[in-house]
């Protein structure tokens, strides 16, 4: 006979009903192993997860040999949190059918949750392929991959899933995560690695430049044009930024040797015509405007808010009105809507991509010879259309294509050719570049997607908070973290989250007034006492510092090796130089930028340790150089809407 067996877990858990055969057995055997189906169901329905544990349990002891069985009781353990019980109910389940989705997907899920990435890669792996389609699956296999430091795979997982619950923020918010994860694995290897290349000194001029460090960004500028070959739009680039300091006699010559190269960087164009505009000539600049927009309208919509700034608001509005009456108003581009949304909008919404699946040209546009054409003309979206082939052939057009994707604001398609190009070692830095740029993109795009899918999300508001925080975007993390208070006012994480950022921003006594508050309701919160013990730190008050730092006993393993860094700050200037000696060692491993090993080389000086002292200064100054460098190929400072900071 057939038993059925119906699983009311909820819309997040994707089981519904599960269809097991027995043999013939005795009335009353039949009789009781229904009872039990019905009872666990019955509990199931009303959330009471232990009580349909035990009824499963009972139910496997009168037929152990049926696997489905088996695997409802285990996920019954997995709700239950009786962690052990659930692994041993789904592995037998396994052992039986290794064919079915539920064991293999609650499996994985167990050991994703403890923190055991790679014992769960295995089975969330099974549970994808047996049902590519749960969105469940997919999404944490993503994070496994993530964990593991699977950029690549992660975030193809994650495109997979968003495709499948398009309105969940969540799934936005991982998908963000993961480009920013990835970014900083680029910013490592390429200053590891490739520290002296053309690619990774135009990056960091680029991340100065949005960072608004336009002095700065200058002398990057001259160090990445200096080196041979020239990097397409460096100097286009520089130009920009010569632009925003008012320097348009320089830009000009530098938008002229842009396209004296042959580089068919469209920014050239761009920057021509608002030397235009910023001298006066309206018409040309109208002219050039309205051939790019035409050529490609999406290229102009992504690039011409670069040029933010440098035209003056009297000179903007002459404009827009030539472009409504003039002889551009019959272009098939708003010219003057994109003039006004470029140059005087405070938002400027990142292009996302987010098609299933790349698609390939049309036969007809297929050539090469066509990709060199459309490229010449400004059409980046058709000349890249043209060689997304060469995504699945890896032919030498790969840095072509990331050159016109990334202009035709489909960041997605670059990011996938960066990934090629990386895959070849004489292309690995030319992939990094592109990568890292089109990986901001995305990252910016995803998260401002989930911001706005959930802007009533206290919980949403408050991650995009942490992460922002995470990246040093102080003005975002702070943002998003007020969103949440003003949704929740007394929300414990976001508060204690505002008043980090704030504290990081120099707002000290704001910092101070939140975490106040926050002890006022929980004395002993180690995070909140964490907050006030660096406070008075800071302010060189060490006795009112201690209390503090003496209730973080419970810290979260990330934030212990801090703790010790400040413990010892306090015991060094209270002469306790042994006692700070022991902590400033436990803190080391929270040292990114020398300042822990510079205390602790003072320390050995004076306990007359002068080789000890001598090791630890050249560490300092090692890792502050490692900071430095690494600063500047992140992320910059660029809002959730793509705007400048």
């Amino acid at each position: 006979m057939r038993w059925t067996i119906l699983l009311a877990l909820g819309a997040s858990i994707p089981l519904t009903i599960s269809t097991v055969s027995g043999v013939a057995v005795a009335q009353d055997h039949d009789q009781i192993l229904q009872s039990l189906l019905a009872e666990a169901s019955a509990a199931q329905s009303r959330g009471e997860f232990p009580k349909a544990a035990e009824a499963y349990r009972r139910a496997v002891e009168l037929e152990p040999s049926i696997p489905e069985l088996w695997a409802n009781l285990g996920v019954m353990y997995h709700e239950s949190g009786k962690h052990p019980d659930a692994i041993k109910s789904l592995q037998q389940a396994i052992l039986l059918n290794p064919s079915l989705f539920v064991p293999q997907l609650f499996m994985g899920l167990e050991y994703a949750e403890s923190n055991k990435a790679e014992a769960a890669l295995p089975y969330l792996e099974n549970a994808v392929r047996l049902n590519p389609k749960d969105l469940q699956a997919v999404s944490s296999l993503g994070k496994v991959h993530s964990v593991l430091g699977h950029g690549e795979k992660a975030t193809e997982l994650y495109w997979k899933a968003v495709q499948m619950a398009p309105n969940q923020g969540s799934g936005w918010f991982d998908l963000g995560t993961a480009y920013l994860r990835q970014l900083e694995n680029d910013a490592r290897l390429m200053i590891s690695t490739y520290g002296d290349s053309a690619y990774v000194k135009l990056r960091s001029a680029e991340v100065l430049a949005d960072e608004g460090n336009l002095i700065d960004a200058e002398e990057a500028y001259k160090a990445a044009i200096a080196l041979p070959p020239p990097v397409p739009c460096s100097f286009a680039e520089f130009g920009i930024t010569l632009l925003r300091q008012q320097k348009t006699a320089a830009a000009q010559k530098q938008f002229e040797h842009e396209l004296q190269t042959g580089s068919q960087c469209g920014l050239a164009g761009l920057g021509m015509a608002v030397v235009d505009v910023v001298s006066g000539n309206q018409e040309a600049a109208l002219t050039r405007l309205a051939s790019i927009a035409n050529a490609d309208p999406a290229f102009a919509n992504s690039n011409l808010p670069l040029f933010r700034g440098v035209v003056a608001t009297e000179q903007i509005g002459p404009l827009i009105d030539a472009a409504h009456t003039g002889p551009h108003a019959v272009s098939s581009v708003d010219l003057a809507n994109l003039i006004r949304s470029a140059l005087l909008s405070d938002e400027t919404p990142p292009s996302l991509n987010d098609a299933e699946d790349i698609q390939s040209a049309s036969a007809e546009t297929r050539s090469l010879a066509g990709a060199e054409r459309y490229a010449a003309q400004g059409q980046y979206a058709n000349c890249s259309e043209t060689l997304k082939p060469t995504l699945q052939s890896g032919s030498g057009q790969l840095q072509r294509l990331a050159f016109c994707s990334f202009y035709a604001a489909d960041f997605r398609t670059t990011s996938l050719a960066a990934q090629r190009l990386r895959k070849n070692a004489d292309t690995l830095v030319q992939g990094l570049y592109w990568e890292s740029k089109a990986d901001q993109k995305l990252a910016t795009g995803a998260l401002a997607r989930a911001g706005e899918i959930d802007a009533n999300s206290t919980r949403m508001h408050g991650l995009l908070g942490d992460v922002f925080r995470e990246q040093r975007r102080w003005d975002d993390a702070e943002a998003e973290y007020r969103k949440a208070v003003a949704l929740d006012p007394n929300g414990h994480n976001a508060r204690l989250g505002l008043a980090i950022t704030l504290f990081t921003e120099l707002k000290t006594d704001d910092a101070l007034s939140i975490d106040e508050s926050l002890l006022a309701e929980d004395a002993a919160n180690p995070g909140a006492n964490l907050l006030a013990g660096e406070i008075f730190v800071q302010r060189n008050q060490f006795s009112e510092a201690e209390p503090y730092l003496l209730k973080c006993a419970n810290l979260m393993p990330e934030l212990v090796p801090r703790y010790h860094a400040l413990l010892g700050r306090v015991y060094a200037e209270t002469d306790r130089i042994h006692e700070a000696m022991a902590e400033y060692k436990l803190g080391l491993s929270t040292d990114e930028n020398g300042s822990i090993h510079y205390e602790l080389a003072r320390l050995y000086q004076k306990s007359g340790n002068k080789a000890a002292a001598q090791e630890a200064f050249a560490e300092s100054k090692r890792l502050a150089n490692r900071r430095n460098n690494r600063t500047r190929l992140e992320l910059g400072q660029v809002g959730t809407d793509g705007s400048r900071q």
